[in-house]
């Protein structure tokens, strides 16, 4: 049978102390746990562009209290293939990242775009995204990868560490400034709550606790939005094996840098199946 490959495209989401005080122990992090038990729900309401190479459908499911609207990109053919689940930066919908998912479709994958939330809720989303993928006939369970720019690449960074069906990770400019930053803008009674909060979701302590290997890193040498120091905290806590390419580019990155990255997703996945001729646009 021969093997092809599946992308998912989400849309979501993400005081003071003495000298002579102890150091303060960070805020616990978060597992992410859900109720993997609840009914997806999940509805296909059929194909929603004309008659091409590759179809899309709009499709949805539940998480949490929440309905995530997605488009599923599907190529021509049968048979189990990788999936790869992408999520956009802040304020993206479910189209931001659609034409990146119809370039890995177009590598025999399937691909679905949707909805953000916060941080806590977009990660779950994520997770019940993957449980949709391994429900679908069209998807190898065991070949599953995630693309996330921006916000959400910030996203799943989260998701490497809490979700272990997933076995690549592409972040394209990817960056954290240090919780302090943050806390130091803020009036001195909120301080100590908010840094216990942007603690738990700080993405630095998370990528560190992702799978050796797993993670590329990709980051534009001109971005204009995430500065240079905060993208190298995310690169300098990655786990041993990560591998990091800078581009010259803006914050929104450039061909260059999603081709390497769909090659690199194609060894890792892996994704082996002949282009869908006529279907690939860049």
């Amino acid at each position: 049978m021969r093997r092809a490959a599946c992308a998912l495209v989400l849309a979501g989401v993400i005081a003071g102390c003495g000298s002579s005080s102890p150091k303060r122990a960070a805020a616990p992090l978060l597992d992410f746990a859900y109720d993997a038990s609840a009914p997806l729900r999940y509805v296909d309401r059929g194909r929603a562009n004309t008659p091409a190479p590759l179809a899309i459908h709009d499709v949805s499911f539940v998480s949490g209290r929440q309905r995530i609207e997605g488009y599923l990109v599907l190529p021509p053919g049968s048979g189990r293939r990788p999936a790869v689940v992408f999520v956009p930066g802040t304020g993206g919908d479910r189209r931001e990242l659609l034409a990146q998912a119809g370039w890995v479709a177009a590598r025999n994958a399937v691909t679905l775009a949707q909805i953000r939330a916060d941080a806590v809720a977009e990660v779950v989303a994520v997770r019940r995204a993957v449980d949709v993928l391994r429900s679908l006939r069209s998807v190898d369970p065991h070949r599953i990868g995630y693309v996330g720019w921006s916000a959400g690449a910030r996203t799943g960074a989260l998701v490497a560490a809490a979700e272990p069906r997933v076995r690549a990770f592409v972040l394209l400019s990817a960056g954290a400034a240090p919780v302090s930053a943050y806390v130091a803008r803020a009036l001195p009674p909120l301080r100590a709550e908010l840094r216990s909060v942007l603690e738990s979701v700080d993405p630095v302590r998370y990528v560190a606790r992702a799978r050796p290997g797993s993670l590329l890193l990709e980051d534009g040498r001109r971005d204009e939005v995430v500065p240079r120091a905060a993208l190298l905290n995310i690169a300098d806590a990655a786990p041993k094996g990560t591998t990091v390419r800078w581009y010259d580019a803006p914050h929104a990155l450039d061909r260059a840098a999603y081709h390497d990255a769909y090659d690199w997703l194609a060894y890792r996945l892996p994704i082996d199946g002949p282009r869908v001729r006529g279907a690939e646009t860049a």
